[in-house]
């Protein structure tokens, strides 16, 4: 039986966890429930609506209106709003999922020999932290072949409500092979061209078919693609509706794409933006040279996903020899295989051949491009949408989404540009004409409840009361005991891989 058949009918036995609880906000699984006397944050008008009932039906919101003083009885299935504000579910526009797909595909032998159960834990539990900070979708750019299919399997399995997770979007990571490129690739010899690692434009456009063919959402390209490569995927997938996000093709090349070709053969979105400070580069991040980029970026109408998050966490590792410390509840919380790979010698931004590249003391500089960049970008119009690269040493799932959005704001933005950047956004992109990642009637039931008001105070998106994602409520309260729930599977596999450690300290 194929993979992803496979991984898809083992889901369908599973039943996602869940718990009884005494919480008066904490409904079952009806098809239709309200929030009474809530705040709406509706993001597609300016400030808000107060006390206000917010009756969700099938997933989608069908009603708000004006909470009725006089209705004081709750009634089975409400969730009390009072004092609370309700904003649509932020979006990480751009992740990689450890599913246990990326198990089967791992070269560490200790990752290889895992027994990670029937039940699906793993993936649970990350979709279970996604859901705690409020994430109700994820954008999932590029993975291994098998990783590829289970997440597929996974996106189908939450789709129909078979476990409790954010909306998966995934995309298909095309890049040709690096040694037809770059000229320190020494005796390395030049691969033919295929599909899977596309040199020529026939190929390349046969890698964007066979996404479509293969269900999935989206493409990205990435850097070490041929300008004729680069070109035919970029064209061919707005040609077939898959939007494009990834990397800006490299430079400096007989065989590289030149900067024009990364605008006029745009991507719908740049998944950094250090890649466009790495345009800059050559120019010292000079100003002008920024400035010139994000001209050419609001021209052109292109998202740009800064992930300003991953270079900070990044450049911190660099300059400090260590990695952030996560806030212990969300440390609590991190799965086996991403605090592996956060210690030495499994973290390569610990390494010495990681500090010893070329380049590599101009990490702090290039951050700090980003910023600014990202800045006029915002200034110049330009759609932003709030990506971590996650999974990377020092981010959580889901608490690195928050930490991006406050990022965001610490380089100006305004909060409602921030919640729009985490949903509006994000939404348009990966679902065109959905009109969803807003408070209003006829939209996804994608949701946040806060317990403080985050136009006041952007902070307040640490404060969750709970979450919808496709119209099933979930509690901060519900989220915590699913996630206790499968302790002892994360557990087990914890165990197994120290035991594994102890056995080959020299991996």
């Amino acid at each position: 039986m194929p993979l992803r058949m496979a991984f898809t009918a083992l889901l369908a036995a599973v039943v996602a966890a869940s718990s009884t609880s005494a919480e008066a906000d904490s409904p079952a699984e009806p098809t239709s429930w309200r929030i009474r006397d809530v705040t709406v944050v509706p993001l597609d008008a300016t400030g808000s609506l107060p006390h206000r009932d917010v009756v969700v039906r099938d997933g989608r919101i069908a009603a708000i209106t004006p909470h009725d003083a006089a209705d004081a009885d709750a009634k089975p299935g409400d969730v009390d709003g009072r004092g609370r504000f309700l904003v649509p579910g932020f979006v990480d526009a751009h992740a990689h999922l450890p599913t246990e797909g990326i198990v089967r595909d791992a070269r560490d032998p200790c990752i290889v020999g895992l027994d990670v159960g029937d039940d699906h834990a793993l993936d649970r539990h990350v979709m279970l932290m996604l859901l705690r900070a409020g994430v109700t979708s994820v954008a999932n750019l590029g993975a291994s072949p098998h990783a590829d299919e289970a997440l597929l399997a996974l996106r189908d399995a939450i789709a129909r409500g078979r476990i409790d997770g954010p909306r998966l979007f995934v995309a298909r990571r095309i890049d040709g092979p690096r040694a037809a490129l770059v000229d320190d690739a020494g005796d390395t010899p030049v691969p033919a061209s295929t599909p899977s690692a596309p040199i020529t434009r026939t190929d390349a456009i046969e890698a964007v078919r066979e996404a479509k063919r293969r269900g999935y959402d989206a493409v990205k390209p990435y850097q070490f693609l041929s300008r004729e490569a680069y070109r035919a995927v970029v064209d061919e997938a707005r040609r077939l509706a898959l939007p494009t996000t990834g990397h800006l093709p490299e430079l400096g090349c007989a065989r590289c794409a030149r900067p024009r070709d990364a605008f006029a053969h745009r991507l719908d979105a740049i998944a950094h933006a250090e890649e466009l400070a790495r345009y800059a580069a050559a120019d010292d991040y000079a100003p002008h040279a920024l400035e010139r980029l994000a001209r050419e970026v609001a021209r052109r109408g292109i998202v740009v996903t800064p992930t300003l998050i991953t270079q900070k966490t990044i450049t911190g590792m660099y300059l400090d020899r260590s990695v952030a410390m996560l806030p212990p509840e969300w440390d609590a919380l991190l799965d086996p295989l991403s605090r592996r790979d956060a210690l030495a010698p499994r973290n390569r931004y610990l390494g010495e051949a990681f500090r010893a590249q070329p380049g590599a003391d101009r990490f702090p500089a290039a951050y700090d491009a980003a910023r600014v960049i990202t800045r006029e970008l915002w200034k110049r119009g330009v759609p932003l949408t709030v990506g971590t690269d996650a999974a990377l040493p020092g981010l959580a799932f889901g608490l690195s989404v928050q930490q991006e959005m406050l990022e965001l704001r610490a380089i100006g933005l305004a909060p409602i540009d921030v919640l729009r950047a985490a949903s509006v956004h994000a939404n348009a992109l990966f679902a065109p004409g959905s009109n969803d990642g807003v408070v209003r009637v006829g939209a996804r039931a994608d949701l946040v409840l806060l317990d403080a008001d985050p136009l006041a105070d952007l902070h307040a998106i640490t404060r969750i009361a709970g979450v919808s994602a496709a119209g099933r409520w979930r509690s901060t309260g519900m989220i915590d005991a699913a996630l206790a729930g499968l302790a002892p599977s994360l557990d087990s596999i914890r165990s197994q891989l120290a035991a594994c450690d102890a056995r080959a300290p020299a991996r």
